[in-house]
């Protein structure tokens, strides 16, 4: 039996302390032919902003998010048209980012030095002498 290559569900969530903490979604992701076209990797331009909200639609499998009434708001294109743009926005970036990479809602582990300096010296960057320079 071999390994099921089929394209990934990815779970979106904010991190304590972000303006949607609480929301979630689950998003269906990308074929690598489907990356190819949205990034133009594929020669072509890639997705503008207005395509890239629109496939983000379209990808949209569940979330957890109501109306001012407490009612839930489908997860589809047209539930998305609903909500709040900010809101909107910032699940459509969370789901670029992590098609592309790591979601910053996703917190590092606690052994990452998350981007510190390295311990080594750094090398110093000076003039070289004129007797250096000829």
């Amino acid at each position: 039996m071999g390994f099921k290559a089929g394209v990934r569900a990815i779970t979106i969530q904010f991190a304590e302390g972000h303006p949607y903490h609480g929301a979630e979604a689950r998003v269906r992701g990308m074929s690598i032919g489907e990356y190819m076209a949205a990034t133009g990797l594929d020669g072509s331009d890639g997705d503008d902003a207005a395509t890239s909200m629109k496939r983000f639609g379209e990808r949209l499998l569940s979330w957890n998010l109501d109306d001012d009434d407490e009612q839930p708001i489908p997860a589809t294109e047209a539930g998305l048209a609903q909500i709040d743009q900010g809101l909107a926005r910032a699940l459509q970036n969370a789901y670029v980012e992590a098609i592309i990479g790591v979601h910053t809602g996703d917190p590092l582990p606690q052994t990452s030095t998350s981007g510190e300096p390295s311990l080594v010296e750094s090398v110093p960057m000076e003039a070289l002498s004129p007797s250096l320079a000829s």
